[in-house]
């Protein structure tokens, strides 16, 4: 359907990502490879899960659910965000 063919590169950034990548390499240097590497197939598994089910889970939340999940979410990206900052500020104050 050429209306989804944008939906791909899209969603793509959204997974993968700068900021998937920088947790990524952060969760490396602070818990190691072992649990950084399960704890990628973990929340890989869930996604693929969530996007499977997407019109089960849109129908379950409706509309203003699914606003109120992103909202939600927003306020949790921005408090890892604070706290990658507050982590690497105090790192580099200590030395």
């Amino acid at each position: 359907k050429p209306e989804t063919t944008g939906a791909v590169p899209m969603g793509f950034p959204l997974l993968v990502g700068p900021g998937a990548i920088t947790t990524t390499i952060v969760n490396i240097h602070i818990y190691g490879l072992p649990i950084t590497i399960a704890s990628i197939i973990f929340v890989s598994a869930i996604t693929w899960v969530v996007l499977r089910y997407i019109d089960l889970v849109y129908s379950f939340l409706g509309e203003v659910g699914c606003e109120v999940v992103a909202r939600v979410m927003a306020i949790l990206i921005a408090a890892i965000a604070i706290q990658f900052m507050v982590e690497g500020f105090l790192y580099y104050a200590k030395t």
